[in-house]
């Protein structure tokens, strides 16, 4: 072969290749402008399903909502008519008792040297006994210290209870409160003296 023919077969070879390259950058940009416009569709796909998601979320909130209202009013005005809980009757009721928007207690019963205090949720769960026995009464303690010298009992009050529950109450010693017809029935054996 000559050095002209190896030439020639170089260009040709230098040729082909620079056409192969050419055609594989052309089918590179064919390729990026389609993954461009897939996601272009996914994001609008996306902006779409999560503005239906918020939009039942928030749907969902107000109805969570509307239970624990509905459940808070059953229960305050049960104890509004019987302020008795543990075998203790109480002379006062305070409902959705609040210290300067730091702490709120749905039920606030009181004499002379015992209070009360009941929260109330549509559905319990062991994580909300756990939170009132453990975190709620220190709160209590801080920000009313007028109690300090007072016996304190928790309760619990809901429409239904997880199975775990009643396994929670019994070891932190709070109360559970069920509504039974139009009344309520109140599990109130062990009861914890907090102070």
């Amino acid at each position: 072969m000559t050095d002209e023919e190896f030439k020639s077969v170089i260009a040709n070879s230098h040729a082909k290749l620079a056409v192969e390259i050419a055609s594989l950058v052309a089918e590179g940009k064919e390729t990026d402008r389609k993954i461009d416009k897939v996601s272009e569709n996914i994001d609008s796909i996306s902006k779409k399903v999560f503005g239906q998601i918020e939009k039942v979320s928030k749907q969902m909130g107000g109805i969570n909502e509307n239970l624990g209202h509905h459940a808070e009013q059953f229960f305050q005005n049960v104890f509004m008519d019987n302020r008795t809980f543990g075998d203790i009757k109480y002379d006062d009721i305070t409902l959705n008792l609040n210290r300067s928007g730091k702490v709120e207690f749905d039920i606030f019963l009181k004499n002379g040297n015992s209070v009360a205090i009941i929260e109330v949720k549509n559905r319990i769960h062991p994580d909300f006994v756990r939170d009132l026995a453990e975190e709620r009464i220190c709160k209590f303690r801080k920000y009313f210290p007028e109690y300090k010298d007072y016996d304190v009992y928790l309760g619990v009050a809901g429409f239904s209870f997880e199975d775990k529950v009643l396994e929670e109450a019994k070891r932190y010693g709070v109360g559970l409160i069920r509504q039974v017809g139009e009344g309520i029935e109140i599990e109130a054996v062990g009861l914890k003296v907090y102070r």
